[in-house]
């Protein structure tokens, strides 16, 4: 009788450490996602919401009250929403990447966490900070780059950085693609990362000289009211993709912890 490194109740089998498709999670962990993701999209529908009311339609006399709200404007309330919202993330990638690891998983599984780790806390950075942006000003008085820069008809990080987000866009896409077995995990990834390619498009049409043209010449809407709500509709957008990869992201950790808890306890899954 052969003592199989693999056999036995106590140990799951490598094909059940590299497929967790197919776990099943329990009643209450489905709602603890439901619950996440329609608080998310609470938040984002709320702000919104009073972005139009407290600040567009000047429902509050002071102005710096009316910036608490301004979606568009950073150091606001959604400003803050985002960034955490982005840091929380990258938070849950790496622990997903120390859940792998506790498995022994094999390494390009390990390694694609943590890149998504350290690639979404930088975009929290990012967004507090706005890196990108000042990256972008900055280019243009370097010799290097300062005449594609002037030559690009929108903003210049775009030049500058996004080349590197495509490139981090397309990784995410395909190791996510192979790391994720449920198709439904698989579109949620495809329309977040949609959702950010779309605040992408607007954010260059919003640098365009004569970007909201169309708008403008065919409905009756100030100039200044175009430029805020499609800076709004863009951040609202961001953040909704952002909601998708946070419960992907957490309904993926679930469904490695039963087989932690196997691992290092003896227990029978949930």
């Amino acid at each position: 009788m052969s003592d199989a490194p693999n056999s036995g109740p106590d140990r799951p089998s490598d094909s059940g450490i590299a497929d967790t498709g197919s776990v099943t999670l329990a009643p209450h962990h489905r709602r603890l996602l439901l619950i996440v993701f329609v608080a998310c999209l609470g938040f984002e529908v709320l702000f919104f919401v009073l972005d139009l009311v407290v600040n567009h339609q000047r429902g509050a006399e002071s102005r710096a009250i009316r910036r608490i709200f301004n979606t568009a404007r950073e150091g606001s309330l959604p400003s803050w929403f985002g960034v955490t919202q982005t840091f929380v993330i990258g938070s849950i990638a790496l622990l997903n990447f120390a859940l792998l690891r506790r498995l022994g998983a094999a390494t390009w599984r390990r390694t694609g966490w943590i890149v998504l780790a350290v690639l979404f806390v930088y975009l929290s950075m990012d967004d507090g900070a706005k890196i990108h942006e000042r990256l972008g000003t900055a280019s243009k008085s370097f010799e290097l780059t300062s005449g594609a820069v002037k030559a690009y008809p929108s903003y210049a990080w775009q030049v500058i950085v996004g080349p590197v987000f495509l490139a981090l866009g397309l990784f995410m896409l395909c190791f996510l693609w192979k790391e994720l077995k449920r198709p439904f995990d698989r579109f949620a990834v495809v329309l977040a990362l949609g959702c950010l390619t779309l605040a992408v498009a607007m954010d260059y049409v919003e640098g365009l000289e004569d970007g909201y043209a169309l708008l403008l010449d065919n409905f009756d809407w100030s100039k200044g009211a175009v430029e805020h709500f499609a800076k709004s509709a863009e951040e609202t957008l961001e953040m909704f993709g952002m909601t998708i990869f946070l419960v992907v992201f957490l309904g993926h950790a679930m469904r490695l912890s039963p087989v932690t808890v196997v691992r290092v306890q003896g227990l029978p899954p949930e």
